[in-house]
């Protein structure tokens, strides 16, 4: 259960903070499709097929979860938190919280199995599209430290 400062964060992210519009519509419908995905893989109603290419899991990682932050990172206008004084992206931050846990999750799945390549190459993905969107020129303005 959420409680003090973890219910006010999370209501303050998802209701209160200040969003680019059509990049948050991206945003939000992706994560649908992310979590789409992952509720296929934890089910088996993926396609076997899939797993004839050789790494293909572990490049769709990559790319599922950098594209994520891309338009997360956009969506909220680039927000940024400081931490021990270092800037970090917000949005990739809790991606990548979120993609932690979930591959932690698979330990506990007779479906899935954990495996560090794939949260290597998620952590890779989040860095390098964060990075892509940092050189995208946002109309509104963009940098904002909470």
């Amino acid at each position: 259960m959420l409680e003090g400062i973890n219910k006010r964060f999370l209501i303050y992210f998802l209701f209160v903070m200040k969003t680019n519009r059509n990049w948050a519509i991206a945003f939000w419908f992706y994560i649908g499709i992310i979590l789409s995905i992952t509720i296929s893989a934890y089910l088996k109603i993926i396609p076997n097929e899939i797993q004839r290419f050789p790494y293909f899991d572990t490049i769709m990682h990559f790319l599922l979860m950098g594209f994520s932050a891309f338009l997360g990172h956009l969506a909220f206008n680039k927000r940024k938190i400081n931490i021990l004084n270092f800037s970090l992206p917000l949005v990739p931050i809790i991606i990548s919280f979120f993609v932690l846990i979930e591959e932690c999750l698979q330990m506990f799945s007779p479906n899935r199995s954990f495996d560090l390549v794939d949260l290597a190459a998620d952590f890779c993905g989040i860095v390098l599209f964060t990075l892509l969107a940092e050189m995208i020129k946002l109309k509104s303005s963009s940098d904002k430290k909470i």
